[in-house]
């Protein structure tokens, strides 16, 4: 199941998607209109932009807003993206290379700023505080979950609930203002804005227990990045951390020596995947991202039954049936 196929009726407006995001990149500076062309055409979801279209329609919106404040979001994420390539000096993305090593990371870092600016100028033009606020609330939240990641960097005692509040920060919170958006376009109840927040925090952090899963399991073709890419930048993900509570203390000295080690061999990486499978470390995990979409579809249940609703369905049994 793709998310392309599960939007198929939204086809005309997720055209429409495209041709604001390109009309809202142009720069004066060809060096820059190449490098966001580059960035751009990365094979990205739109899984946000599309979340708010979804939203707002399930909210009573058929404005053209949804679309703008759509693409402001989806450059909020796309700069954090370059940003988050920078801090890990990270070689490829979606099965290409990532910005900062084509081009350096002041170029990625640089490029990461011009889709803030993008997205606040959208933000600013729209002239809704409240979306505005909700937009930048989440920003600031996922900036700290990062920051928040690089404290625990080859932390030995991260903990499971450090773990949940860094993806919630990272991921999850600019996926709940992406379908807080739609509500609050749609106008409906402060109750209703809420429900559609949370659907979109829930699904945010299952969509990263995911990600988590599949760093030590997806094809390279398939996930487009290495495996064991968390592992080699010292980044303990839920699965990691369930080996080592479980762990004996001989396999905790692997999976130690894989973490603090700059380059893990894929020897040492498939001896720590041993481990977290034999810990069920990557069955917990996926379990535990199936409870978190079943949250996010029961949260909908104060909707009544629509196109849009169903759609938001599907879109959580896309996330967590990804490639496992």
């Amino acid at each position: 199941m793709d998310l392309r196929d599960i939007c198929l009726t939204m086809r005309q407006e997720i055209d429409e998607l495209e041709k604001i995001v390109h009309a809202n990149l142009s720069s004066t500076v060809p060096f820059v209109e190449n490098v966001v062309g580059y960035v751009i055409h990365n094979g990205g979801k739109r899984l946000r932009p599309i979340l708010t279209l979804i939203t707002s329609k399930l909210s009573g919106y058929q404005g053209r807003a949804s679309l703008e404040i759509g693409a402001a979001i989806e450059f909020m994420h796309t700069a954090s993206l370059l940003h988050d390539d920078v801090i890990d000096s990270a070689p490829m993305r979606r099965g290409r290379e990532t910005t900062n090593r084509k081009w350096g990371n002041q170029v990625s870092v640089l490029v990461g700023d011009f889709f803030y600016c993008r997205a606040m100028d959208i933000l600013v033009r729209h002239g809704d505080t409240k979306v505005l606020r909700v937009v930048t609330d989440a920003v600031t939240i996922l900036t700290e979950g990062e920051i928040l990641e690089i404290t625990k960097s080859n932390d030995f005692q991260t903990t499971q609930e450090d773990y949940l509040r860094i993806i919630t920060g990272k991921t999850a919170s600019l996926i709940g203002a992406a379908c807080q958006c739609g509500a609050i376009l749609g106008g409906v109840s402060e109750e209703f804005e809420h429900s559609l927040k949370r659907f979109g925090l829930n699904l945010g952090i299952a969509f990263q227990l995911v990600d988590d899963v599949l760093d030590y399991t997806a094809a390279v073709e398939e996930f487009g990045k290495v495996n064991g890419t968390d592992l080699r930048e010292g980044k303990l993900t839920l699965p990691l951390i369930l080996a080592i509570s479980r762990s004996t203390e001989k396999d905790r000295s692997i999976i130690r020596k894989a973490l603090i080690t700059d380059n893990t061999s894929p020897k040492e990486f498939v001896e720590v995947l041993r481990i977290v499978e034999e810990c069920e470390g990557i069955r917990d995990t996926i379990k535990m991202a199936r409870g978190y979409v079943d949250r996010a579809t029961l949260g909908l249940a104060s909707f009544k039954p629509s196109l849009e609703k169903e759609t938001l369905q599907r879109i959580a049994d896309y996330v967590i049936s990804r490639k496992m």
